[in-house]
C-alpha cells in the first residue's frame, strides 16, 4: 500500500520559493548569498537536515512519552559534512546530537527511543541512509520539570 503526497512550489522573488502542501501549510526556501539569494529562509540542503532531525524527533519524543520520561526540554543539533569538490554537492555524513533535559531521565530509554526512531520509524532517515553515512549521539541533562 502506498500514499500520495503533493507539494506545489511557487517562486516569490529572486531565489525565494515557497512550497505548499494540500492543507495550505508552507515552508519557505532561499538560496545562500554566494549563490544570489538573500538568505531569508533555509536553503534546500538545510531543510534536508531539519527534516531529518524533525522526523526522528517526532518518533523519539513519542516513544519517550510512552515510556513516561519527564522531559522538560529537548533539542537536536544536526551537523553535516558536504562534498565541495564536485556537483551535486551532496551530504557525505550527517550526525544528529540529541539533547534531552528532564527529571529522572533513563539513559537506556533514550538510547532505545533514538535507535527505534532511526532504524525503524523515521522515513527521512530511511531514505537518506541509502546514500549518506548517518550517526547519532545523545546527552541527558537532569533538571526539574519547568513550569
Amino acid at each position: 500500500m502506498s500514499s500520495i503526497k503533493k507539494i506545489v512550489l511557487k517562486w516569490k522573488t529572486n531565489y525565494q520559493i515557497e512550497a505548499k502542501n494540500e492543507k495550505g501549510l508552507f515552508v519557505k526556501f532561499d538560496a545562500p548569498i554566494n549563490h544570489g539569494g538573500e538568505e531569508t529562509a533555509l536553503s534546500p540542503m538545510e531543510n534536508v537536515l531539519a527534516s531529518l532531525a524533525a522526523c526522528s524527533s517526532f518518533h523519539v519524543l513519542r516513544i519517550l512519552k510512552k515510556k513516561r520520561q519527564k522531559i522538560s526540554d529537548y533539542s537536536v543539533e544536526a551537523i553535516a559534512e558536504r562534498r565541495e569538490d564536485q556537483h551535486p554537492r551532496v551530504f557525505r555524513k550527517i550526525h544528529l546530537k540529541y539533547l534531552v533535559v528532564g527529571q529522572e531521565i533513563d539513559p537506556e530509554a533514550v538510547r532505545k527511543a533514538i535507535q527505534f526512531a532511526e532504524e525503524k520509524y523515521c522515513s527521512v532517515g530511511g531514505m537518506l541512509k541509502q546514500a549518506v553515512e548517518l550517526s547519532s549521539s545523545f546527552e541527558i541533562i537532569h533538571k526539574g520539570i519547568l513550569g
